[in-house]
């Protein structure tokens, strides 16, 4: 199959799926947290222990889609900000971090502060990032900017699962060159969430719709056994963030690093059946 995608960084990362025969392993952590300066360092690392792609988390004072591990890390760099809306530090912190990582970045926020105050472009116009992640927002919406954006290198991630209709998941599928299978609907992180056991099916249903996308999946992946039924399910990549999240909050960075390391160990590929 031949796949487009705006940024570069995306494409290497979708052609290492079938030169290493291994899938994509997709971290997210909150900007800033636990500090500016370990925040870097953690993402770095993280990278080196087995991180393909960083989604990183834009702060904000009401992440009402993301669970208590994460809601906890928005409000643990809420105090960078000097005064209501300045992200002067933000785009420092995304500036070092392009610095260190040469792999894809997403940012993964609320339309608030990507949209309303602007941060997605200047984001996109510095070249800091290569995909976006916007759960709160429309596949309308999401056309909108992926417009506004491309000539950046930028692309929209978008969202499918099971609740949605056959016509809106077409719709998305065939709108996006990345799409992210929500594996159970509600907040992130949620312990009591059970995912769905038949993941080949969503995978295999979002297939049916578009033959180029790269499809990743995430919610509720806390081990690598999880990841890696994920992968052996068909998905292309695993979305992993409350587990990292919760690493962070209690400083276990070793621990952090080998089950990073543990998870992407769990990404091979036997058999790719893609061009």
């Amino acid at each position: 199959m031949t796949t487009f995608f705006y940024s570069k960084r995306n494409l290497q990362s979708w052609q290492r799926i079938g030169e290493e025969k291994e899938a994509l392993l997709i971290g997210y952590f909150v900007a800033g947290d636990p500090d500016m300066e370990k925040s870097i360092e953690i993402a770095r690392d993280s990278v080196t222990a087995g991180i393909d792609i960083l989604e990183i988390g834009i702060p904000s004072e009401n992440p009402f889609l993301d669970g208590a591990v994460i809601q906890r890390g928005h409000a643990r760099v809420q105090h960078l900000s000097d005064e209501a809306h300045d992200h002067g530090w933000l785009l420092t912190y995304m500036r070092r971090l392009r610095q260190e990582v040469d792999r894809p970045i997403w940012a993964m926020g609320y339309k608030k502060e990507l949209l309303e105050e602007g941060i997605a472009y200047q984001l996109a116009e510095e070249g800091l990032i290569d995909g976006l992640v916007m759960p709160d927002t429309n596949i309308e919406e999401q056309k909108k900017v992926q417009a506004k954006v491309a000539p950046f290198g930028v692309d929209i991630v978008g969202f499918v699962n099971n609740a949605i209709s056959d016509e809106d998941m077409e719709t998305v599928c065939q709108s996006l060159n990345i799409l992210y299978a929500q594996l159970y609907t509600g907040a992130t992180g949620n312990p009591l969430a059970s995912s769905s056991n038949n993941l080949a099916d969503l995978y295999d249903k979002a297939r049916t719709f578009t033959d180029s996308a790269m499809i990743v999946a995430g919610f509720g992946l806390r081990s690598p056994e999880r990841v890696k039924y994920v992968i052996d399910s068909g998905f292309e990549g695993a979305v992993v963030g409350s587990v990292l999240v919760a690493r962070c909050e209690n400083g276990e960075q070793d621990y952090l690093y080998r089950l990073i390391a543990d998870m992407k160990q769990n990404t091979a590929i036997e058999e790719l059946g893609r061009e």
